[in-house]
């Protein structure tokens, strides 16, 4: 059996490079991922949590939903890290080397569509047999271990060694954008309609709960703009009524001027403009000052309502991805086996958490987390049948007191490899004598 030559036999070293067409576009879908995930994560802390819910008085909702969103939001960016930089299982050099110690030994079937359980396939293309569900991919430029597809989002192959990894971050990346929209709609939905109060560039939130709306007291009538209402109220009403009227920028009333202030209960005639400017004495005039917590500038509304319309795209998106690949890891088959039908799915485990735990692991904490699995049931080489009674490390169950076995044991069971004959020695001929040979030539040859 001969080594494999090329890439194949270098390891490792991150996705592969390749000056084909498809490759630069999966580094381009690859790239744009990127900046989706990160402007997702910018436009939610940034923008709605750190500007848009004090502008509106929810800032008792800040601290919550920081924590809900980031903490998946930094799972999904930690799932597509470990996807993207991951071996996704090329074929080891353990098994190189097995392949080459045993030699002809080991029997080769030819690659076919179909399934085709314990039996060695050979690569022309790496020049190697490879194992069981093991498949090449050309972008990549490796047979990959368990292959289930080469996916340009993160830009690599989806196989035995981060299949965990891309499942995780469907999960996590479609969650962080259900949480986004639901717990951001209501605001959403504000800014598209706070576009039509645009003043200055910026668009104000009156009567927003816990905001306080400041007021500076100034000598003189306003004598521009249009009076937007007049009523007889005391100052303080007239700073709430003022801070709830989108356009007000101030009011004025006649008198209270050198004397002072009128008194707390005091009722005047305000006129509420909406511009402002001061012309004469005997009148005394309140500007609205906003504070910045109060206002929000029309770039923060455009930033956060391109946020959601980003944040449903990924939504819809992950969805049905989801619904295809989830469903095939409950039966531990791949995209790939999905179209094989020579045989039911001899790997099926008879349950969805069997089959789950074949790519996450034995269960346990780890099913949630973006790291290897604690307790892999398997080594990538030889997989779990269903007709197998299993022991608890995901391996044949082996007769009491008998100790670990050696991979290649297993494998050599697995791949049927054929036992070398051993030589008979040949008895040397002895010599009959003359009456042997007499008797033999008598009864004939």
């Amino acid at each position: 059996a001969a080594r494999a030559k090329g890439p194949a036999a270098a390891g490792w070293a991150g996705p592969m490079k390749s000056s084909s067409a498809l490759f630069r576009a999966s580094q381009a879908t690859m790239s744009v991922s990127i900046s989706v995930f990160l402007y997702e994560g910018f436009a939610y802390n940034i923008i709605f949590l750190g500007r848009i819910l004090p502008a509106v008085g929810k800032q008792a909702l800040v601290l919550p939903f920081a924590i809900l969103f980031n903490i998946v939001w930094g799972l999904a960016i930690c799932s597509y890290a470990r996807a993207h930089f991951s071996d996704p299982g090329i074929v080891p050099e353990r098994w190189r080397d097995f392949v080459h110690s045993i030699g002809d030994s080991l029997p080769i079937a030819p690659a076919r569509p179909e399934w085709q359980p314990g039996k060695a396939t050979y690569c022309k293309k790496c020049d190697l047999p490879r194992p069981e569900r093991a498949h090449h991919c050309l972008l990549c430029e490796v047979c990959v271990l368990r292959m289930d597809h080469h996916c340009p989002w993160i830009n690599n192959c989806v196989g035995f060694r981060n299949h965990k990894y891309f499942l995780l971050l469907g999960v996590y990346a479609c969650a962080a954008s259900m949480i986004a929209l639901v717990t951001s709609f209501p605001e959403l939905v504000h800014c598209a309609g706070a576009l039509t109060r645009i003043q200055d560039g910026f668009v104000f939130e009156p009567g927003a709960r816990g905001v306080d709306v400041a007021f500076e007291r100034k000598q003189g009538f306003i004598s521009s703009g249009q009076n937007i209402l007049e009523e007889s109220v005391t100052v303080e009403e007239a700073k709430v009524k003022c801070g709830t009227l989108p356009a007000c920028k101030g009011f004025t009333f006649e008198g209270a001027g050198a004397a002072g202030q009128p008194k707390e209960n005091e009722t005047v005639h305000v006129y509420f403009k909406d511009k402002w400017d001061l012309w004469g004495t005997g009148w005394t005039s309140y500007r609205r000052e906003p504070q910045a917590g109060s206002r929000l500038e029309v770039t923060d509304i455009l930033v956060f309502m391109i946020f959601g319309i980003l944040a449903l795209f990924v939504a819809v998106l992950l969805t049905p991805m989801l619904a295809t690949h989830v469903p095939l890891a409950f039966q531990n088959l791949t995209t790939i086996e999905d179209n094989y039908e020579n045989m039911p799915n001899p790997f099926d485990q008879g349950s969805t958490g069997a089959n789950l735990a074949q790519v996450f692991g034995a269960y346990g904490p780890d099913w949630l987390l973006p790291v290897a699995p604690w307790r892999p049931l398997s080594d990538g080489v030889s997989f779990a049948r269903s007709d197998e009674k299993l022991g608890p490390d995901g391996l044949p169950e082996r007769a009491e007191g008998e100790g670990e076995v050696e991979m290649e044991e297993v494998w050599k069971m697995r791949y049927r490899v054929r036992s070398a004959a051993v030589p008979q020695m040949q008895e040397e001929p002895q010599d009959p004598g003359p009456l042997g040979s007499l008797a033999r030539w008598w009864h004939g040859p």
